[in-house]
């Protein structure tokens, strides 16, 4: 407002001032009203320039705090992404150690359990060291016992497993066809009860066997089949060791009839090893 008066009142106070002065204080005073103009020119570009940086200054204070509030919300939410992230990975670590916790009873668990299995499994392995040196040296004894028997092809003696198999051919216990007792039987049965009598912990399961080509003579008209001559014969054997002391509970008798062959039913001497009585002696289950 001030610039706008100087700018109309200096060119009046000229004209006033020129009817009562010389022509070179006029044309200084012109040369001053010029300058004074320029000036105030001047003066109202600066504050052309300053309105237009108070502008832009309000413009960026406005812009600003734009900024401001967005980052302020940034932040906040960032701080409730923070507590929830803190939260899950707190509920993380409880489960986390509730598991770990777990996992070391489990393993505490398992450590006993093998260690209970490694004894069990190394007394197991005990027993069966135990049980194979006896049966070794039973095998060993029966052997010995049976020796003439085996000698003259009558019996023989196998190991397996922990089972021991004394097997007795027809000609040493029976005459062909029949189920009774050959009297020479009685001393190898005897002896072979004496045997029994001394082992424990054993099952002894007496197995009857014939071939496939029974004689006309007697298997037509007293067994109908293999499986009857192989029962009665194991039966008798039975019996016989019962006898002798054996304990019945601990005796079984099984026929197999001629469904087991030992060797071929082709040769005589085939047939004669299939004809036989099998002593199982089993270790109790």
């Amino acid at each position: 407002m001030c610039l706008t008066y100087l700018k109309h009142f200096i060119p009046a106070l000229l004209v006033l001032a020129g009817g009562c002065v010389s022509a070179g204080t006029f044309d200084r005073k012109a040369t001053e009203a010029e300058r004074l103009n320029k000036e105030v020119t001047r003066l109202r570009l600066e504050q052309t320039d300053q309105a237009r940086a108070e502008s832009d200054r309000e413009a960026r204070r406005v812009e600003l705090a734009n900024q401001m509030t967005a980052l302020t919300d940034l932040n906040r939410k960032c701080e409730a992404d923070r507590k929830r992230v803190e939260e899950l990975l707190s509920a993380k670590e409880d489960t986390l150690y509730a598991s770990i916790i777990e996992l070391r009873q489990k393993i505490a668990e398992l450590s006993g359990s093998n260690a209970a299995l490694k004894q069990e499994i190394d007394t197991l392995l005990k027993t069966r060291t135990d049980d194979v040196r006896k049966t070794s040296s039973a095998y060993e004894e029966l052997l010995g016992l049976m020796k003439d028997e085996i000698a003259r092809g009558e019996a023989t003696v196998s190991e397996l497993q922990g089972t021991l198999t004394l097997t007795l051919f027809e000609p040493l216990l029976f005459a062909p066809g029949t189920v009774d007792l050959k009297q020479s039987a009685g001393p190898t049965l005897r002896k072979v009860a004496n045997y029994l009598k001394e082992v424990h912990g054993k099952i002894f399961r007496v197995e009857g066997y014939t071939e496939t080509h029974l004689n006309d003579s007697w298997s037509l008209q007293q067994y109908p089949s293999g499986w009857e001559l192989a029962a009665l014969r194991a039966a008798t054997i039975t019996r016989r060791l019962q006898q002798e002391g054996v304990s019945p509970l601990a005796l079984s008798a099984v026929s197999y009839g001629e469904f087991r062959p030992l060797s071929d039913n082709i040769s005589e001497l085939g047939r004669a090893r299939n004809r036989r009585i099998q002593i199982m002696i089993i270790p109790k289950e």
